[in-house]
């Protein structure tokens, strides 16, 4: 499959964007963010384009990818927004949204969520983004690249560390947001760049 991978989309991919997310990590943002009615537009709203990627094969958009660095991620709000957006349901987003909380240091770029569609998993194309996310984190100076990864989903923990992801932590996940979201550990890994960054 010949895909072209880059920073961005167009406007009016926006929808599509975040539905891709959405469908990925449905039962992460129906808990956090409600519904498939309420979830989605508020994703597309709040998605920053330069810190989104798209793996695109014949002009559409078949792969996503989000970063966080330099303080900002791809899912960009306020707690004010989300108040003004959700009223009460801002709630449900402190009880169940802190366990995806992520700190990035200075020297990193953390790989937030990764998704691909349905229709073409099994292709390579995660292996794309992924390896262009590395080469852009080289490219800036960053010394690595962080992401996690859910115990259950193990074709992908053993995808990155086929790709050279090294397991550094193991965070489990306590009742009931372990039963709440059907996984019960989450593996932080890392691709060291040090001694890399120069092209």
């Amino acid at each position: 499959m010949n895909l072209d991978i880059t920073f961005g989309f167009p406007e009016k991919e926006r929808r599509l964007v975040a539905e891709i997310i959405f469908h990925a990590f449905e039962n992460k943002f129906k808990n956090v963010f409600g519904p498939k009615k309420q979830s989605i537009p508020l994703i597309s709203k709040h998605l920053r384009n330069d810190r989104i990627i798209v793996a695109l094969s014949e002009g559409s958009i078949v792969g996503v990818g989000g970063l966080k660095f330099t303080g900002k991620e791809f899912f960009d709000t306020t707690f004010l927004e989300l108040l003004s957006e959700l009223k009460f349901g801002i709630l449900r987003v402190i009880f169940f949204g802190w366990i995806f909380y992520s700190r990035v240091e200075e020297k990193e770029v953390l790989l937030d969520t990764l998704a691909v569609t349905e229709n073409v998993r099994g292709k390579g194309i995660g292996t794309e983004i992924i390896n262009f996310i590395i080469d852009f984190a080289r490219s800036k100076g960053y010394e690595q690249v962080k992401l996690y990864v859910i115990d259950i989903n193990v074709r992908a923990k053993s995808l990155f560390e086929r790709l050279g992801f090294t397991e550094v932590k193991v965070q489990r996940i306590l009742f009931p947001w372990n039963k709440i979201f059907g996984f019960s550990k989450t593996s932080e890994m890392i691709y060291s760049l040090r001694g890399s960054n120069k092209l």
